[in-house]
Formats: structure tokens, C-alpha cells, sequence
């Protein structure tokens, strides 16, 4: 049975930057070559499987067997959570559902632009992450900051920054159980462990975002709406996450968070 090499250079830096090839590699073809993602990802998969035989020294057989379990595991798991989720929410968009949501909370926020970006950001972003994940709030809550008169990029930071609590159970759980089964632990220790950390890292944001929205003087007036939408997601996540397992956890906490915020208005 093959055992991983911890630093097979012998060195430990240079180990780091051999690993850190195959991700640079992705991000240059994406960003500086411009190649379709499908292309990067494959060439950047070669890159990975080469580097695990010549500098980790991983049998073929191994190696094979990883990468083509890996691939069939992207393509079911993954593939299947995100193709699913994009027809749910195409469905919406197309029978007009969406929109009639995106009004009503429109509707409720009034113009007051940080109230949006708590119900659209923070909120309705940590359900698509939860049902959908791979960054697809970015795709639709960018947009929809950006209409409400957020510049671009500032909307794409607020996109960005709101996503980084509820990432960790995105696509109802998909990185804590890809961790669980590569590291043998079990699945309810991890995802309550994790849940503790994301409880910890959730009460930030919300003042980040109407930092960037408002500034200091508009986060004076509106720092109830960080306090309820922080306290409200984490109500809604660490329980969920700590008994109940990683499937729902960004579900939960962004239905208790929309509940807290509407009551807060």
C-alpha cells in the first residue's frame, strides 16, 4: 500500500512550492492564456497526476486509480449537486418567481442599500451557497447588487466576502464529506468541529459588507442589522452543523437569518 511522502525534495519549502504548481498553473491558463475552463481543468488535473508520479513517487496503478476516482467523483457528486441547483434556480428565473422575490425584498429593504445587501449578500447568498455552492452566489447576487446602484467591484467584493462563512457547507456539505472520506474521521466530528470555526468566522462579515456599502457613518446607524444577521445565521448553523450533520447547515442559517432580519425591520 502506498504511503503519501510528506517532503519528498527533502525540503520542505520547495515541496510547498512543487504542490502549489498545478493551482498557479490553473490560475495562469485561466487568467493570462484564457483558455476554457474545461481545457485548464483538464491540463491542470495531467499536471497534478505527472507531478504525483515523478516528485511524490506514487505507483502508476495508484495513480491511475486516484485520478480516475477523483474524476468520476467531480463528475456524480459535484456535477450532479451543481446541475441540479442551476435547473432549480433557471426554473425559478423562467417562471418569473424570482424576480417576484427579488421585488419583495426589494420591496421591504426600501432604498436603504444596506439593508439589501444583508438580505441579498449575507442571507439569500449563504442559501445558494448551501444549495448550490462552487461560488454560483457570485453569478447571481453580484448582478442583482450591482442593479440596486453597488458598483461593480465593489459589488463583486461584497459577493466575495459575504460567501466566505457559509463556503464551508456549500453544496449541501461537499467539502466536509470529500474531507471525511479522504481522512477517515467521522463525518458529524468534522461537521461540528468546522461549525464551531464557521460560528467563530460568521460574526465578522456582516460589519465588513456595511463597511463597504456605507462607510463608519452608515455602520453607526445600521449595526443592528450586522448584530441580527451575524447572531442569526449562526443560530440557524452551528446546531444543525454540530448534530444533525454538514447537509443543511448554510440552509438553516439562512432561512433563521432572512426570519431574524424581516423581524428586525
Amino acid at each position: 500500500m502506498f504511503t503519501q511522502l510528506i517532503d519528498p525534495l527533502d525540503n520542505l519549502t520547495l515541496t510547498c512550492l512543487v504542490a502549489l504548481v498545478p493551482v498557479v498553473s490553473l490560475l495562469v491558463m485561466l487568467a493570462v492564456f484564457r483558455l476554457p475552463a474545461w481545457l485548464a481543468t483538464l491540463i491542470g488535473s495531467i499536471i497534478t497526476f505527472a507531478l504525483a508520479l515523478w516528485v511524490w513517487r506514487m505507483p502508476l496503478d495508484d495513480g491511475g486509480h486516484a485520478y480516475l476516482y477523483g474524476a468520476a467523483t467531480g463528475v456524480w457528486n459535484v456535477d450532479w449537486i451543481t446541475i441540479w441547483g442551476m435547473v432549480l434556480f433557471n426554473t425559478l428565473g423562467v417562471s418569473g418567481v424570482f424576480e417576484n422575490f427579488r421585488r419583495w425584498l426589494i420591496a421591504l429593504g426600501g432604498m436603504d442599500v444596506r439593508v439589501q445587501t444583508m438580505l441579498f449578500a449575507w442571507a439569500f447568498g449563504a442559501l445558494l451557497e448551501g444549495l448550490v455552492g462552487f461560488g454560483y452566489p457570485w453569478a447571481v447576487v453580484a448582478p442583482i447588487l450591482i442593479s440596486l446602484g453597488i458598483s461593480d467591484l465593489n459589488a463583486i467584493r461584497i459577493a466575495a466576502i459575504a460567501n466566505n462563512a457559509p463556503v464551508s457547507y456549500g453544496a449541501l456539505g461537499a467539502p466536509i464529506i470529500a474531507l471525511a472520506a479522504v481522512t477517515g474521521y467521522p463525518l458529524l466530528a468534522l461537521s461540528g468541529s468546522v461549525g464551531t470555526v464557521v460560528a467563530v468566522l460568521a460574526l465578522a462579515p456582516p460589519w465588513v459588507l456595511l463597511y463597504l456599502v456605507s462607510g463608519k457613518e452608515g455602520m453607526k446607524g445600521g449595526w443592528p442589522l450586522a448584530v441580527v444577521g451575524s447572531l442569526g445565521y449562526i443560530a440557524g448553523q452551528y446546531p444543525v452543523a454540530r448534530y444533525l450533520g454538514p447537509y443543511l447547515p448554510d440552509v438553516t442559517g439562512a432561512i433563521v437569518c432572512f426570519i431574524a432580519l424581516l423581524a428586525l425591520l
